[in-house]
């Protein structure tokens, strides 16, 4: 494409192009897509027209009960989802300057990670910039790379879940994750009532008997799990509740018999109130590094910068 040409798109894309495309993928539907952008259908479809024939490709795929993206049509979508994301971001940040802020830092977090370092590091950056407002977001990684990727998200405190996605991210490493078989201190599966720091070992056939909580099938952990369970020849759990998040899985498990896979770094938080135990069980290898994900190519600004520096140098003094 000629530098002209580049310069001709960049002209003509307007904001309004881009919340349609969006819109559009949201609902596959033009009818909705027009009520939300308050519009008339006739206008949306004009709209949408043109900009097919300004790029000269079919972008949607009109069918019986919806519209389907072509592949240049979600190729073009997840830049208007970037664009625009990034362009709330701008407006997020300019907000609170104006009102007297020190910026805004959008983290997302797998559940156990860092759950000491990662707290730390903010508490420290927040006592040198006590105006700068922090948000942080749990989930998996898989779901949290795709907010990373729309720019939703300035970093992930997580990992990697396919080969591919180092090409769209830069990965730091920050420490190694095993996992433990959660349970409450007075579970049957316990040894003793009074020593709530063991557990007798149960055998795998025994322990996917019991209810459990876990995170989705397609995460790193509940998929190293199951492959596992796969190479003993054992049957996967059919009791199963799943979710990402670390407080509903401890309230659930604190009080029920369910059993959790959990990263060990979590109970070692959580068993400092001696509520909870690991089962002496290992199932399935350690999660590997967990680190810090960005864009790869872009720019960092100032205030990821700073969080990046302080938890590195957080790192360091906790392993000197």
């Amino acid at each position: 494409m000629s530098h002209d040409s580049r310069i001709h798109i960049k002209s003509w894309l307007r904001t309004k192009h881009l919340v349609l495309l969006v819109a559009l993928d949201e609902s596959r539907n033009l009818h909705a897509t027009s009520r939300r952008m308050s519009m008339s259908q006739p206008a949306a479809s004009k709209m949408l027209k043109d900009i097919e024939n300004f790029f000269g490709m079919t972008l949607f795929l009109r069918q019986t009960r919806s519209m389907e993206p072509t592949d240049a049509g979600e190729l073009l979508v997840r830049y208007a989802r970037s664009i625009l994301n990034d362009t709330d971001r701008l407006i997020d940040d300019l907000v609170s300057l104006r009102e007297g802020g020190q910026g805004n830092l959008i983290i997302g977090a797998v559940p156990g990670a860092a759950p000491v370092l990662l707290p730390q590091a903010i508490n420290t950056l927040k006592r040198e910039r006590p105006r700068l407002v922090v948000r942080v977001f749990e989930n998996s990684s898989d779901q949290l790379l795709g907010d990373l990727e729309y720019k939703r998200l300035d970093l992930v405190v997580g990992r990697l879940t396919e080969p591919a996605q180092r090409h769209l991210f830069d990965f730091e490493p920050l420490a190694a994750e095993p996992v433990s078989l959660v349970v409450r201190a007075d579970h049957p599966l316990v040894l003793g009532e009074a020593d709530t720091t063991t557990a007798r070992t149960p055998t795998l056939s025994e322990i996917v008997r019991w209810p459990w909580v876990m995170h989705p099938v397609q995460s790193p952990m509940r998929g190293r799990f199951e492959a596992a369970l796969a190479e003993a020849g054992v049957a996967s759990p059919r009791n199963v509740i799943e979710t990402t998040s670390t407080q509903t899985t401890l309230q659930l498990i604190g009080s029920s018999d369910a059993i959790a896979l959990m990263p060990t770094s979590v109970l070692r938080t959580a068993v400092s109130a001696g509520r909870f135990v690991a089962l002496p069980l290992t199932v399935g290898e350690p999660l590997g590094y967990y680190g810090i994900l960005t864009r790869k190519g872009e720019d960092r600004s100032e205030v990821v910068r700073a969080f990046l520096e302080t938890l590195d140098a957080l790192e360091r003094a906790g392993q000197g």
